[in-house]
């Protein structure tokens, strides 16, 4: 039986039986946006044309505000194009079945929009285009590391080691394992079964007057300029926040010091990624955060990243208030002299990345979503990004590792 019939099936002995489940039909339009994980490696130089490939949707997939398609479901199809053009890596993929938590198939049709903190673009008909590779340092990058090197002479090492490594540029195929995420988006209309939308939870009334009592924003303290806002809020124990973190693809990062900062610097110069690349420094209530997670793909210039404070509420729970924003590129400040990263200014996007990203551990027992509404005016991250945000802070509570799973 194919879904279509299934849909009007549903939809039918919803009208017609008392008590009979709710199921509505609905019709996601061309465009809608579709948040998938790969579960198979795909490559510019290993794939060939027909190579079957696999997805796991992360994120909800929602029609006027309400969930359609749950996270979980998964997506199957094919390598169309892989190998070189041009002198540059390319790639296309095509997701063409859905594949429900029943095992229930539908025809999808897709294209690759994005894919996640990624050095390669993506083209309008959804081929991914790999760069071109440089046979020498750009020369503002050469110019900080020489300057790097007036204070520290190893610098110079990293300096020789990545124009040697540019020279070769052997890493410009385009090579993705499993766990690199990307973002689809339809390119037909899609018919789907859809559950009744459930209400939004109320966050516990402790947890929620917690909450708002938080410092909104966090300080740079070098800078003496508030920073990143505070958007989330997790209820659980250290071990527990650290291995939800860890099943969802998450990486915590190394301190601030001599090794990480070369690790990162040369990654910078090689175009490659470091996933437990330092952070900079930031504060709340006078103190740096206890625990840092980050998620790259193949480049340290892009990443998302959380700054967590460990805390406790009113009623002795182990809390970790969280800052939480993407990295979207690097670029010169001229308030700080440096480079620096530059983040996406829709901060609440990645405050749902975080929540959609533990949720689909099933590590989680409530998510809810608490109002701040006399959260001051927002004025950049540390004085140097615009910063879009509606204020609300994300209250996410673990499940403890005994608790059964709840449907």
């Amino acid at each position: 039986m194919t879904r279509q019939w299934i849909v009007r099936g549903l939809t039918v002995a919803s009208l017609l039986l008392p008590g009979a489940a709710s199921a509505w039909a609905v019709e996601l339009p061309i465009g809608t946006p579709l948040s998938v994980r790969l579960t198979t490696r795909v490559s510019s130089r290993l794939s060939q044309p027909g190579d079957a490939i696999g997805a796991v949707l992360i994120a909800p997939v929602e029609l006027g505000g309400d969930t359609v398609i749950p996270a979980g479901w998964t997506l199957q199809g094919i390598v169309r194009e892989a190998g070189k053009s041009g002198g540059r890596a390319i790639l296309q993929l095509d997701f063409s079945q859905l594949m429900d938590e029943h095992y229930e198939e539908s025809p999808i049709a897709t294209r690759v929009v994005a894919v996640d903190n990624s050095r390669e673009s993506v083209e309008e008909g959804g081929r991914i285009v790999g760069y071109r590779p440089k046979r020498r340092l750009p020369s503002a990058v050469a110019a900080v590391v020489m300057a790097l090197a007036h204070d520290n002479p190893i610098a110079l090492v990293a300096f020789a080691v990545g124009r040697l490594a540019l020279r070769a540029a052997q890493h410009s195929a385009i090579d993705y394992r499993p766990g690199v995420e990307m973002s689809l988006a339809l390119a037909a209309p899609l018919e789907i079964a859809a559950d009744p939308p459930e209400p939004e939870l109320a966050a516990d009334p402790a947890l929620s007057l917690f909450a708002r009592t938080l410092p909104f924003r966090t300080r740079a303290p070098k800078r003496h300029r508030d920073a990143d806002v505070t958007n989330l809020l997790l209820v659980g124990s250290r071990t527990q926040v650290e291995g939800t973190f860890a099943e969802a693809g998450w990486t915590q990062a190394r301190p601030m010091g001599f090794r990480a900062r070369f690790r990162g610097l040369l990654a910078l110069v090689l175009k490659r990624s470091y996933k437990p690349a330092a952070v900079s420094e930031l504060e709340l209530g006078g103190r740096p955060p206890d625990l840092v997670f980050e998620k790259q793909n193949n480049t340290i210039a892009k990443r998302h990243h959380v700054r967590m404070w460990q805390d406790e509420d009113s009623a002795g729970r182990t809390v970790w208030v969280g800052a939480a924003t993407h990295d979207v590129g690097i670029v010169f400040s001229r308030s700080r002299h440096a480079f620096t990263h530059r983040i996406d200014p829709r901060i609440d996007l990645e405050r749902e990345k975080i929540v959609n990203d533990l949720e689909l551990t099933h590590d989680v027992a409530t998510t809810a979503f608490v109002d701040r509404p006399h959260g001051p005016p927002l004025g950049g991250q540390a004085g140097d990004d615009v910063m879009e945000t509606d204020g609300r802070m994300a209250i996410v509570v673990l499940r403890p590792a005994d608790a059964p799973e709840q449907d």
